[in-house]
């Protein structure tokens, strides 16, 4: 029952289900030579890793959000839709450096400046993406030509650093550094720029003029 005992102990903690080829030496080394009764019942774990395993490798991306996209806010649902893919809500966190988030558009929406050192360590939620939900939320974001994703170091609040990607604005006007800095974005927050809600995306072309620099 050793096998057995291994395998399941294996299935029951995801943190150690990250190299499908443990799974099949165990299988092939030890199926028929050690205990050829026990076909059906190591078949059957080996089904269950399969399926374990296509979950994992379909959601290993973590994402930071800072703004509209957190829990109660006026974006959450495009992270709860299970037409864009999967979220999974992981933990609370902030960021390691500082960063100035801003808000601005005709259209009040945040933007998390890539500018290291200045501002605050600004407080979000990380979640845990699948590729579809990852793909969707380039699109919301119209990476690489509005924000631009990266990976940075957030801090859970037991003090534990996780690699993220987070969704950067980093070419942009020298002026957007003037505008207040927030430290956690709530869309009815004193500031009194509520979010307003656009049939385009949030980059469009009028909105880009106002934020993006020119390098041409």
């Amino acid at each position: 029952m050793k096998l057995l005992s291994k395998i399941r102990s294996l299935s029951t903690n995801r943190s150690r289900l990250t190299n499908l080829s443990e799974v099949v030496l165990i299988i092939t080394c030890h199926q028929l030579e050690l205990y050829p009764n026990q076909h059906y019942a190591v078949d059957q774990l080996w089904i269950m890793f399969l399926r374990q395993t296509w979950t994992i490798n379909n959601m290993v991306h973590k994402v930071f959000v800072y703004g509209t996209l957190k829990r109660n806010e006026p974006n959450h649902g495009t992270m709860t839709n299970p037409e864009n893919g999967v979220a999974t809500f992981i933990a609370e966190g902030m960021t390691k450096e500082k960063y100035p988030l801003i808000i601005a558009t005709k259209y009040n929406v945040p933007f998390l400046l890539h500018s290291p050192g200045t501002g605050y360590n600004v407080k979000g939620e990380i979640y845990e993406v699948d590729d579809k939900m990852l793909s969707n939320l380039d699109i919301l974001e119209d990476h690489p030509n509005c924000y631009i994703r990266d990976k940075n170091d957030i801090v859970l609040t037991d003090s534990t650093v996780m690699k993220c990607w987070v969704y950067f604005l980093k070419m942009f006007k020298p002026e957007l550094l003037s505008k207040p800095f927030l430290e956690d974005y709530k869309s009815e927050g004193d500031h009194g720029m509520r979010y307003c809600e656009s049939q385009d995306e949030y980059c469009t072309d009028e909105d880009m003029n106002e934020i993006i620099e020119n390098v041409n």
